[in-house]
């Protein structure tokens, strides 16, 4: 099996690259278990503080290979069923990971991509990046998340002008809608994320993994249950090491070092 997925341990940061710069990175079967693999047990490893989804040669991914659906049409379809477990899997641990996932997007990231894109907590896409939904201009309805993930960050409205049309939108589009936190000169998409890498690695993972159980619990229930679950956390992070050396540095007048713990 070659390796469709590249990874790499920098300090206490998990680097994903997507790796068939030949076919744009479109996801392959092979892809999707060669990233569930790589991504559940980062899940529950505590010396990772954050993941950094990428693609290789100049695209983040374009949607799933086509390829797949090569041959005899039902057994392309039991083959694209297959796949799905793997593919659906690598999306969940991003969305439970008690870390910060960031995503660098550059080229096309459409489809599955997309969907790879809108389980980021957090999103840098190059200027000249071309998003797209593009399931619909195969006849297809979503995956990965994606109409979920579309309808709590950019409205539902705007969720199905996108998931319907298929057309491509600009990293500037996306900011504008809620899906991309930074539009980065295309030159400097790389470094700008190693930058917010090692920033959210360095910072207070476990009150990280509260913000992003939160943010996610705020579409599922009432303000009431949502103060209760707040207090929840906040009680979780007030006795973790973090804590208690940001109280320690702010009477010391230093910045505060965390360690994740």
């Amino acid at each position: 099996m070659a390796n469709e997925i590249l990874s790499e341990r920098r300090g206490a940061a998990f680097i994903v690259t997507f790796n068939r710069p030949d076919q744009a990175n479109a996801l392959t079967s092979d892809m999707a278990t060669q990233l569930f693999n790589l991504l559940k047990p980062v899940t529950t490893d505590h010396s990772v503080r954050t993941v950094l989804l990428k693609g290789a040669g100049g695209n983040f991914m374009d949607g799933i290979d086509m390829m797949l659906y090569a041959g005899d049409y039902n057994t392309a379809l039991e083959r694209a069923n297959q796949m799905f477990q793997p593919y659906h899997g690598a999306i969940r641990e991003l969305l439970v990971m008690d870390k910060p996932v960031i995503a660098a997007v550059d080229g096309i990231a459409a489809g599955a991509g997309l969907s790879f894109m809108l389980a980021a907590d957090f999103v840098l896409a190059a200027t000249d990046a071309k998003l797209n939904t593009k399931f619909t201009s195969f006849g297809a309805t979503p995956d990965g998340a994606s109409s979920a993930l579309l309808v709590r960050k950019a409205g539902a409205n705007r969720a199905f002008e996108l998931l319907s049309l298929s057309e491509n939108f600009s990293a500037a589009e996306g900011e504008k809608w809620n899906l991309v936190n930074r539009v980065v000169e295309g030159g400097k998409l790389q470094e700008e994320a190693l930058a917010w890498t090692e920033r959210f690695a360095s910072g207070p993972t476990r009150a990280y993994a509260g913000v992003k159980k939160l943010v996610i619990k705020a579409f599922e229930q009432d303000t009431n249950t949502q103060i209760g679950l707040e207090h929840n956390y906040w009680g979780q992070s007030v006795k973790g090491f973090d804590f208690r050396e940001a109280v320690r540095a702010h009477f010391a007048k230093r910045p505060a070092k965390f360690t994740g713990a």
